[in-house]
């Protein structure tokens, strides 16, 4: 088949952020089965499309997004407002560029692809209007995300995340109508999907995620270190920081004093910033996670906000290391808690798990080399491509009749 795919940002099966690299990898393993392009946004600060996923498309078309960085800050305010008044949620707009709906006609008409595929809802904009099967996938559903960063926000900023919750909630209704069929990553976010637009089409389809030819080492080094990984562009992450830091840290270090934290991830907003210090690391952007997660001794993911699946819990369990994390984190993975994972909510309950992981190095061990067998069987991305693979089919099928 011919599929195009819509993307906010250059694809890269090992880009920076967990986004990135699952569009990324999508891309490159849907390659191997069908004739594939893709069209994406990119702003000036942005890499460039990975150079050899460039070379395994038909064809890879960037469109200039302006930068969200710098000046002409007051028109971007106010195009934002007027987005909302409109019913589109601040992303939409941030990523509303009528250059890339031009190129998107344009490279319909000319290469005529059998399916249009856009990857995350902020996409999903682009789909009305288009002849053949549309499918949007939707990495984290707006809305529900939308309202969970309401609740989370205190003072001024609680309503301004109110007004946006709102905005999504029209917006997402419009873009699942617009698409002949949605995919969710989890059982969760397709039930809250078909909720909000209860005649849309809504499958799950888990992504894969990249296995490294040989697992880390899981016990770490020494002093032993707890590791949290993500960008921060996305908020659930920095609520997940800081609460790691603040109110779980604590804990462990009264029981492990030389316990230490490493926070890693790009773009860590100033209230992140401000946790590095005593035992305390915060990185920001590295060019390789992968020494960073070889050292550490645990992986944690106290994450309370957001959906879909957590990229970096994906290759922390590929990369056979020890987790500590929330249901949240785990959503849509049918894992064993206490054999794959240690599983907890409350904060008292995350850090009493991370502290007897620090201080027994087999169990580490046990639980690591149980991770990586279960990543072996259940992420690699043969399984996600088989079901896109059918889902085209029947669309198309559908499309036939």
């Amino acid at each position: 088949m011919r599929l195009l795919l819509l993307l906010p940002f250059p694809p890269d099966p090992d880009g920076t952020h967990g986004a990135a690299r699952m569009t990324g990898q999508l891309l490159d393993n849907l390659a191997g089965a069908h004739e594939v392009a893709a069209i994406y946004l990119r702003a000036p600060e942005e890499p460039p499309i990975d150079a050899t996923l460039r070379e395994r498309l038909a064809l890879a078309v960037e469109v200039e997004r302006p930068s969200l960085r710098g000046s002409g800050q007051r028109r971007r305010s106010l195009r934002r407002a007027l987005g909302l008044v409109a019913g589109r949620p601040l992303w939409a707009t941030d990523w509303r560029v009528p250059a890339f709906t031009g190129r998107l006609r344009e490279l319909v008409r000319d290469w005529q692809p059998d399916l249009v595929q856009a990857e995350l809802g902020v996409m999903g904009q682009y789909l009305a209007g288009l002849a053949g099967p549309t499918v949007l996938v939707e990495h984290d559903p707006g809305a529900a995300a939308a309202a969970d960063l309401a609740a989370w926000e205190r003072g001024p900023r609680r309503l301004g995340r109110r007004v946006d919750a709102f905005a999504w909630r029209r917006y997402e209704r419009r873009v699942l109508a617009a698409a002949d069929a949605t995919v969710a990553f989890t059982e969760h976010d397709r039930v809250t999907l078909r909720a909000l637009a209860p005649e849309a089409q809504v499958e799950r389809i888990a992504p894969g995620v990249r296995l490294p030819a040989q697992p880390s080492d899981p016990v770490g080094t020494l002093p032993p270190r707890v590791l949290f990984l993500g960008s921060f562009i996305h908020p659930p992450n920095i609520d997940a920081a800081i609460r790691l830091a603040r109110d779980i840290m604590p804990s462990v270090r009264a029981r492990v004093p030389e316990a230490q934290l490493e926070i890693v991830g790009d773009a860590p907003p100033a209230a992140v910033r401000a946790l590095a210090g005593d035992r305390v690391a915060v990185t920001g952007r590295v060019d390789d996670v992968r020494p960073h997660v070889d050292g550490a001794a645990v992986v944690a993911a106290p994450l309370r906000l957001g959906g879909g699946m957590r990229v970096k819990v994906l290759e922390a369990l590929a990369a056979g290391k020890a987790i500590v994390a929330t249901p949240r984190a785990l959503a849509g993975l049918e894992l064993v808690p206490g054999t794959h994972a240690l599983v907890a909510d409350r904060d008292a309950d995350l850090g009493a798990a991370l502290a007897e992981l620090l201080e027994d190095p087999e169990r580490r061990r046990r639980i690591g080399a149980a991770a990586r067998e279960w990543a072996e069987a259940h992420l690699g991305w043969e399984h996600a491509v088989a079901a896109y693979t059918g889902l085209y089919e029947r669309l198309l099928a559908e499309r036939a009749r």
